[in-house]
């Protein structure tokens, strides 16, 4: 075992537990059976890039071609009805955006105020849409166009459905080491990936987000190399004679059992692995 791999030992009695990076850990996203859709990017070379490990089939073709904004506009647009999106905008819940009808023009408009330099504040318009085609057409993707990642998710959180939605971000070891996402469950794929537990939780949304919360760590502890794992020795006795008669008591450690790809902090493994194996101090 390659000891520039070893997180701490630890003696129990006659047993000695070593605690290891599991340094070919699989992808949770990837390679269990996630309750919840994870997408997410990482840093490198100064700009993010959605993770090829990240749930992105679910929504795009190209990975490299979009961004955790671009997906999550896509989520927005399949989550949130037409009607609510439009409500949404017409109170005001968006700043620097209206939705109106203007008579004039016998057109519904969105606009947005922005601007440069003289005409910095003023409104401008995003989208026109003849009243018959909004009856008629799917305009969500194009509604949401000038929503940014915060808009878009404070409008996923008060108008979707059955669903939850979190953000989320997480740090390595080293400058640079950075990801960020979002991690979002439906009640379909609750009911059928979970199961409430009423016992324990008042409604499925806080299960749901207690469920979001574990994985998103384990999500973070592949990408930063803290997945972990054991090798535990037993010291076996035995009595050295040398060619002068001298006898000398020492002892060996020998493996008798090991195991790797535990998502946990280390004192928390090595308190399983002394449950596990009924280990004991000498008296």
């Amino acid at each position: 075992m390659n000891d520039n791999l070893l997180i701490e030992t630890k003696e129990i009695g006659d047993y000695r537990i070593k605690i290891y990076h599991d340094d070919y850990p699989s992808c949770p996203v990837q390679d269990w059976d996630m309750g919840a859709i994870h997408i997410f990017e990482h840093l490198e070379h100064g700009r993010y890039w959605l993770s090829q490990s990240c749930d992105w089939k679910e929504h795009v073709s190209n990975c490299r071609e979009y961004s955790v904004a671009d997906i999550l506009q896509r989520v927005a647009a399949e989550v949130v009805e037409q009607k609510d999106i439009i409500k949404y905008f017409k109170v005001g819940k968006v700043d620097g955006l209206r939705f109106f009808y203007d008579r004039s023009q016998r057109q519904w408009v969105l606009q947005g105020k922005r601007g440069y330099g003289l005409y910095e504040g003023q409104w401008l318009n995003d989208l026109e849409i003849d009243p018959s085609d909004l009856k008629k057409y799917d305009y969500r993707m194009e509604l949401l166009e000038p929503l940014d990642e915060d808009d878009l998710m404070a409008l996923i959180q008060e108008c979707a459905k059955d669903f939850v939605i979190k953000e989320w971000d997480s740090s390595g070891y080293s400058q640079g080491d950075h990801m960020r996402g979002f991690s979002y469950m439906t009640k379909k794929m609750f009911d059928e990936r979970c199961g409430f537990s009423p016992n324990h939780y008042k409604t499925w949304q806080e299960q749901a987000m207690s469920v979001i919360d574990g994985e998103v760590k384990c999500i973070g502890m592949w990408a930063w190399g803290d997945v972990k794992g054991y090798v535990l020795e037993k010291k076996e006795a035995y009595t050295k004679t040398y060619s002068d008669g001298r006898k000398v008591e020492s002892f060996d450690w020998i493996e008798t059992d090991s195991c790797w790809g535990f998502y946990m902090e280390t004192e928390e493994l090595i308190a399983e692995v002394i449950a596990e194996h009924d280990l004991k101090e000498a008296a």
